[in-house]
Order: C-alpha cells, then structure tokens, then sequence
C-alpha cells in the first residue's frame, strides 16, 4: 500500500473533480491530518460544527473516493479533537519561528482565506497570476472592477502579501485615487514636485485602489499617465480597482482608458448563494462560532450583495458573545443583520422600485418608462431611471440595456450623458434627481 498521505493526494483529486471549488476548498481541502489507523479512515475536525457537516454531507463522498482510489471499502470515522490535541496545536504555533518578511497592512487579506466562487473566479486567478509570476510580466496592469465590499481590495492586498513572501525589500506602493490626488495638489502648492515622483515612479508594484474617482481631474490624470508609462516600461506592476469598467468612467482621459484595456479587465460580481455560505462558514470558525444551518441559511439570504456586510454581520455575533456571553439565536441575528444591512434587495428589486418612482414623480407609468416610446415627459422620465440606477446599483451599461428591452451600450450611455449634462446647468433637475436617489441610497 501507498504512504496514506499519497493516497489523500488522490482522494483530495477525485473529490475535487466531483465537487465545485467552493465547496471542495470549504469542506474537504481543509481537513487537516487525516489518518489510517487499525484498518479504518480517522478524520478529526476542530470543532463539532465541522464535525457534524463532514460526517452528515461528506461521509459518502470521502467513502466513494477511497473505494476509487485503493479498490476497497474503508470504514471512516468521524470525530473532533481533544482539549489535550488542542492545546498542542496552539503551542506549536506560539512556538513556531517568527516570520521576517514585512507583514502586509491588513494581514486576514490573503489568497489562504479568499473564497473563489463564480461572480470573482476570472479576478482571483488573474490576482494569483500576477502575485506569482516574474515581477510585471503579465496582465500588466491587472484592473479589477465591481461594486463596494465584493473583495476587490482583499484580491489588491493579497497580491502585496504574495510579493512579500517572494520579494525581499520589494518597494510596494498602495494608495487610494483620493489619496494621490491630495498628495498631488500639496506638491503643486509646494512647487516640489520631486518627493511625489520619487514615491510613485520608484516603485516596484504600485497599487491603486477607486481610480474612478480621477475622473474630471485633468492635471492628475496627466501626472498619473506619466507615472504609468514610466513603470510599466521598466516592467513594475500596476494593479487597480474600480466601480465599473475602464470605458465606464467619465471623465478619464481615452488614452489612460486605453492603458487600462492593454492589459487585464476582471469583473467580481456578487456572490451567489453557495459562495455566501461558504464565506459565512470560513468566518464564523474564524471567530471560534458554531452556527446552525438556519442561521447560515438565513445570513446568506439576506446578505446577497455585499461580503463586507456578511463579514460585519459575523463579527458582530462575535463579539457579543465574546463580550457579553450571549450566544447567537435567529432572534439577535435577525437584528443584526436588520442594523449592518442598509441594502440586502435582489438589485432587480432595487431597479424596479427606481423605476417606479422615477414614474411617479414625472407622471408616467413604469411600462413607459422601459417602452420605445419617445413622448418628451416619457424619454426624460427613461434617461433620469438609468442615471438613477447606474448611481444606486453600479449595473453596468450593457445590464442596465437589458432593463429597457435590450437597448444598447451607447444608447444608455447618451442617456446617462444626457441627465449628467443637465445636472450640471438646471438646479431645480438636479435637487429632483438626488432626492430620488437619496430615497435608495439611505434605506
């Protein structure tokens, strides 16, 4: 017979192959030491949660895959850790050498804890790609695009975590649009603009998180253009974040937009429901919480738009037990997720409900609205909806198209164009347009 650990190598595969990733990486791969002892498969978990779902949801899964892999019936037990067990386990990691590589600003934002689903499956391996491969040779720059707290930044400070690891003195820039342009206009008054170009331009991998926020900053832009030409031509890597998609951002100089496209674009799109239970689980261990299936469930459900929020929600149930002892019930997390949630609607929902009020305010009914009609009150009432929309939800032009019968990208920007442009000259249309979106951007 094998070493057993060449024969898990193997029931790991055939499980793989069997499984979605998310599941697999949440379950199985992360089942740690499994043993061959007296003729049968001991498997111990850390905690009676994760007990209960191997031996209850995985038990025929794993007995499968070894039959598979040695050609006979294995008995499996299922088991979970002693307090003695445990308590070695913490003190070979207090005990373990420290670690001299730099550590990254927010250490839990790794590559190890990034659960990989398909709304963010194209930008993590992109991510790993670039964190792994020789320095700015590929997908240079990375630009990854989605709305708030879908992972966007935990992917930009895992790659700097991976360049720590293979780097030593890896000079590593990572800032915010806001932040550059602040540090921009203090050079300019300052007239030295030497201290700024010697941070930026001498760079190994320069990070930069909403770079939408350049957008109508002509003297900025012109700065970064130079900054970007200048490292990319000395293969330093370039990662960037944004709300929506290079060609979406008005107000960004064409031929910035178009060093954005020489590269990589990767969408993170919301998770799905698989996705958020998996990320609920991950966390909920993370803070030593043992959650029911309905509460899970539950979180998951609610919580479909945005991970900050799950996590949020997770570290709240936290720490009033940690702080109060009161251990989670569906009650007190209905609450909480009542308190972090401002907006846990279907986006399909949240366009609806604009449409409908965009209707009401102008006199027209929603079905004119999303109709090819083009009485004058009607095509306004039409424009002011997809600027709405395009502001509350982050939908891109081509999926706020589909919300008006499949009507094209350029269409739905001439649109978007049409409100921006009265916006800026009709006070009266603007206050009208922001009360409408305040109504969806405060509940």
């Amino acid at each position: 017979m094998e070493s057993f650990q060449e024969v898990w190598d193997q029931v790991l595969e055939y499980c793989k192959n069997i499984m979605s990733e998310t599941t697999f990486k949440t379950w199985i791969y992360k089942i740690e030491n499994p043993q061959f002892i007296d003729g049968k498969v001991v498997i111990t978990s850390a905690s009676e949660f994760r007990n209960g779902i191997l031996k209850d949801k995985f038990h025929d899964t794993l007995k499968n895959a070894f039959e598979a892999v040695l050609g006979i019936d294995l008995d499996i037990e299922f088991r979970v850790e002693s307090e003695e067990e445990a308590e070695k386990k913490i003190i070979e990691k207090i005990t373990e050498p420290a670690k001299t590589e730099k550590t990254n600003s927010r250490p839990n934002y790794n590559f190890e804890n990034f659960i990989v689903g398909s709304s963010n499956k194209l930008a993590h391996a992109a991510s790993w790609r670039v964190a792994t491969a020789d320095l700015g040779t590929v997908y240079n720059p990375l630009f990854i695009y989605g709305n708030s707290g879908l992972g966007k930044t935990h992917l930009m400070m895992a790659i700097q975590d991976e360049l720590r690891k293979r780097y030593n003195n890896i000079n590593i820039v990572y800032t915010t649009s806001e932040n550059f342009l602040n540090e921009f206009i203090t050079c300019m008054k300052n007239q030295d603009n030497k201290p700024f170009r010697a941070k930026y331009r001498n760079a190994d991998a320069l990070f930069i998180d909403d770079i939408q926020f350049f957008k109508d900053k002509e003297s900025t832009q012109e700065e970064f253009f130079h900054t970007f030409n200048d490292l990319i031509n000395s293969n330093k890597q370039i990662v960037i974040t944004s709300d929506r998609p290079p060609k979406e951002i008005e107000g960004l100089n064409e031929r910035i937009k178009n060093r954005f496209e020489s590269g990589l674009i990767a969408d993170i799109q919301p998770p799905d429901i698989e996705t958020r239970t998996a990320i609920i689980i991950t966390k909920a261990e993370e803070c030593g919480l043992e959650l029911t299936n309905p509460m899970i469930n539950y979180i998951a459900e609610k919580i479909k738009n945005n991970i900050r929020q799950i996590e949020g929600t997770i570290n709240k149930i936290a720490a009033m037990k940690s702080l109060y002892g009161i251990d989670p019930t569906m009650g007190s997390i209905q609450q909480i997720i009542q308190d972090i949630a401002t907006d846990n609607k279907p986006v399909s929902a949240t366009v609806d409900e604009i449409i409908e009020s965009v209707a009401d305010k102008y006199s027209v009914s929603k079905s004119d609205i999303v109709s090819e009609k083009r009485n004058a009150n009607i095509s306004l009432a039409r424009n002011v909806s997809m600027y709405i929309i395009r502001e509350v939800t982050g939908l891109s032009l081509e999926n706020i198209g589909q919300k008006f019968g499949g009507k094209k990208h350029s269409t739905v920007k001439h649109s978007i164009d049409i409100v921006e442009e009265r916006i800026r000259h009709d006070v009266k249309f603007k206050n009208t347009v922001y009360n409408i979106i305040k109504q969806f951007k405060n509940n």
